[in-house]
């Protein structure tokens, strides 16, 4: 339908872009050769900020699991003390009688009677080596220090899978929420060129004045939906932004919808298993029972006794001098025993029993909702996928009546309300394939999490 001078008229414009869409959604099912979303998936996962975060926690139970194994190694420390004394005992005050004495009785002066020797001395140096040799508690806090490295690992890959399902369906709300913008943007010539022409009748007499009414509400219904749509769409690109970390108002290319016609590669059981298989909790419980195992074998190595050898080598006296007189050497083979402490012990390791059960019990519930979560995503994801050959047969039929009702209408025979509520009928049915089209990718992404199906390298 064409104005005298060759252009389009706005009714040809909107069959051309809703015919535009059809074609596009219409695009048939395929297996994907390359996952589109790879590349922002691949830029949320350096640049997300709360991700960020678990690497540092990652980080840190690496420290840790440095920390613990220092404890095996000797350890050197030096120490050094310089005391001015007022009073105390002096050792002189009772050798210098007894000195005297004996040089009365032996009628020389061989022994000194000037001793002045007072405790403590008034410095002491030394350096000490101590090596632990039997400390069990060593090697199991080790071993429980690794095994939360490991279970904070674990929660760092699960952060990942999770960031991973978070930006593709913030990708599939903001490209859903472009093509409805869209939609609704090349519905207004059509419903500006009905405004015009029922103007134009009613102005001749032709028409009932509530033409131009019904027109200039039905426009004014599609501008506010449009308006809707458009904060909808910035919402959600500063949404996707943000998993990014990049500027929220960074533009973002809008992919064309068949690159998101993921094809359903698995079958429910496969992907059941898949998940047992892959999923990071899992692991994450199987940590942290070994962690609480770690604790039990912890709270029983404080039943036995502990040895150590410390040797300290250094000089002491009054003053500081280095000679063979005034320094010293201590070895010393240190044995700990705690016979008896009211049943600490006992509690300790009881308390970390239970532990163990609860986190046994924990693993079995994840491992039970994880099923659930996968037999429920696959069956959505199905529904989805099924719904979209109804859209698609609700959206050819709905292009045929408006052809057939525009047809009419340019002969004269159609009135102008059966021309709109067709043009209508024709924009619900491109607007619900979109809708339904988005719908099955967002469930495909559930089931992509739910199943463990994404390798997280890429």
């Amino acid at each position: 339908m064409r104005y005298p001078d060759g252009r389009s008229t706005p009714v040809a414009r909107m069959a051309a872009a809703l015919l535009s869409f059809s074609l596009l959604a219409a695009a048939p099912l395929r297996a994907q050769v390359d996952d589109p979303l790879s590349g922002y998936v691949r830029q949320a996962i350096e640049g997300n900020l709360g991700l960020r975060q678990e690497r540092l926690a990652a980080d840190r139970a690496d420290a840790e699991v440095r920390e613990a194994r220092g404890l095996f190694l000797p350890t050197v420390a030096f120490d050094a003390r310089y005391s001015e004394m007022s009073g105390g005992m002096n050792i002189g005050d009772l050798v210098n009688p007894a000195y005297g004495a004996l040089n009365e009785l032996t009628g020389t002066d061989r022994f000194p009677t000037d001793v002045d020797a007072r405790l403590p001395l008034s410095q002491e140096t030394r350096v000490r080596i101590a090596q632990p040799l039997f400390q069990p508690a060593i090697g199991e806090n080790h071993r429980l220090r690794r095994t939360l490295r490991d279970l904070q690992g674990h929660a760092l890959n699960t952060a990942t899978r999770q960031l991973a399902a978070d930006v593709q369906s913030a990708y599939l709300d903001y490209a859903r929420s472009v093509r409805v913008v869209e939609l609704y943007r090349s519905t207004l010539p059509l419903l500006d060129e009905n405004l015009r022409v029922a103007e134009r009748l009613v102005a001749r007499g032709t028409a009932a004045p509530d033409a131009v009414l019904r027109a200039r509400a039905e426009r004014g219904e599609t501008q506010q939906a449009l308006a809707e749509a458009e904060v909808r769409s910035q919402s959600a690109m500063r949404r996707f932004n943000h998993l990014l970390n990049r500027g929220l108002d960074t533009p973002v290319e809008v992919l064309p919808d068949s690159a998101l016609a993921f094809a359903m590669t698995v079958d429910e059981d496969h992907a059941v298993r898949r998940a047992l298989a892959g999923r990071e909790e899992l692991r994450q419980s199987d940590a942290g029972i070994a962690a609480a195992e770690s604790q039990v074998r912890l709270a029983g190595a404080a039943r036995l006794p502990t040895v150590a050898l410390a040797v300290d080598y250094g000089v002491q006296g009054n003053d500081y001098r280095l000679s063979a007189d005034d320094d010293f050497a201590v070895a010393s083979l240190v044995v700990q025993w705690s016979a008896f402490n009211g049943g600490q012990t006992g509690a300790r390791r009881q308390q970390a029993r239970i532990s163990a059960d609860q986190a046994r019990a924990g693993r079995a519930q994840v491992e039970q909702q994880i099923e659930l979560q996968v037999r429920t995503a696959y069956r959505s994801a199905q529904v989805a996928r099924g719904a979209i050959a109804t859209a698609e047969d609700r959206l050819a039929a709905a292009r045929r009546t408006y052809e057939l009702v525009e047809r009419r209408y340019q002969e004269g025979i159609a009135p102008q309300i059966e021309l709109i509520d067709a043009r209508t009928a024709y924009t619900s049915a491109g607007l619900n394939l979109i809708l339904t089209r988005y719908d099955y990718a967002a469930r495909w992404v559930q089931l992509e999490r739910a199943a463990a199906l994404r390798n997280l390298g890429n």
